[in-house]
């Protein structure tokens, strides 16, 4: 079987690709193919210049044909081996006429024998052996191969640019995330700064709110602690038997009138005013015309001094008298949990201790300093 691969091949290379049988006075040409004589000079008829190679299409300017004796005694030698003809495959056969397939029509763009060429359907078209045509198609290819492959070229360079310019446009992202990202960072920490700065102002005004709140709470606690025992006092005195009660009924009425809840630090400084206004002279200007702008005063409760005792209208505070003190009073609400020292004279409540939870039984103690008296009533 190999030996019969080898005879074809052999065959083939003493077989002229023009009428594809074996040579007869085979020729050479310039590029160095070998043509029967015949065949050739048929394929050259009518050009007196630049002869091509119907295999290789190498153009020759002028026409040479050497004779290859040695070629034309391959040809013999193989003729008288008998060499059994190589069936070309099926596929290569013409389908209506069982000859090979040769020629290559252009019109049709199909692969014809020599049968279908002298066919009315052929006659008038433009034919070509196989091998010409091939290698004429593959100069058409080779030309579109070559812009393909610049086309390419263009679209390979093209896409590497883009990616250049996508890695830039990341990068560039990249950087600009980061400053966005530094830039958030910074208005964070302003906005926690700012937050701090207000939690610290509502703070300081929670805390004003809440002293001023205790203070007044404080005041008024002091101020129902005085009236709820000069009630009980002015009570009992209405139980106690008519020479009892006027005994000492002028110093309860007093106590009534002195009741307040202006404080001591407040007094000295409204004696200090009405001492300077004293001291200053009187004006003697046209009052008749000053009191055409006389206007009525409103306080603000909040901007208020916190120990000022403001009423309803807010145009009045409340005075209290300096009094020095000579007997003290304890108040004591076991069950209630209030204990209260007052000016006994006056009924004036000094200080109230913070609610508590008696359990036990509680004993009075009193601390004075050296040359002071005191006598418990």
């Amino acid at each position: 079987m190999a030996a019969a691969a080898q005879g074809a091949n052999l065959k083939d290379e003493a077989t002229c690709s023009i009428c594809l049988e074996y040579f007869t006075d085979p020729v050479t040409i310039d590029c160095g193919h070998n043509f029967c004589r015949s065949c050739i000079t048929q394929r050259w008829e009518g050009r007196d210049e630049n002869f091509p190679c119907p295999q290789c299409r190498e153009i020759s300017p002028w026409r040479s044909l050497r004779p290859n004796r040695q070629l034309g005694n391959i040809v013999e030698m193989l003729k008288q081996l008998h060499l059994p003809p190589v069936k070309p495959p099926e596929e290569h056969l013409c389908e209506k006429h069982e000859e090979r397939l040769r020629l290559f029509c252009e019109e049709d763009q199909r692969m014809i024998c020599v049968v279908c060429r002298e066919s009315k359907d052929h006659k008038s078209h433009t034919v070509s052996p196989i091998e010409e045509a091939a290698e004429e198609y593959k100069v058409k290819l080779h030309v579109w191969l070559c812009s393909l492959k610049r086309e390419m070229g263009s679209a390979v360079e093209s896409k590497h640019k883009k990616e250049e310019q996508c890695a830039a446009l990341k990068n560039k992202l990249v950087a600009e995330k980061k400053k966005i990202s530094s830039e958030i960072e910074e208005l964070q920490q302003l906005l926690r700064e700012k937050e701090e700065t207000l939690q610290g102002r509502l703070n300081e005004m929670h805390k004003k709110i809440t002293l001023v709140e205790t203070a007044n709470i404080t005041k008024l606690s002091n101020q129902i602690m005085s009236l709820k025992t000069l009630i009980m006092e002015i009570e009992k005195k209405c139980e106690e038997p008519a020479w009892e009660l006027l005994k000492d009924v002028s110093g309860t009425l007093s106590r009534c009138n002195k009741v307040t809840l202006q404080n001591p630090e407040q007094k000295k400084k409204t004696t200090k005013k009405q001492k300077k206004k004293k001291k200053l002279p009187r004006f003697q200007g046209p009052d008749e015309e000053i009191k055409k702008y006389k206007v009525m005063v409103t306080l603000d409760p909040d901007t208020a001094h916190c120990e000022l005792i403001l009423s309803e209208d807010y145009r009045h505070t409340l005075l209290n008298p300096h009094n020095e003190l000579k007997k003290l009073g304890v108040y004591l609400d076991y069950e209630g949990g209030w204990l209260s020292l007052y000016n006994a004279d006056y009924m004036e409540l000094l200080f109230t201790f913070p609610q508590a939870s008696f359990q036990h039984r509680l004993f009075p103690i009193f601390y004075v300093y050296d040359g002071v008296m005191l006598r418990m009533v």
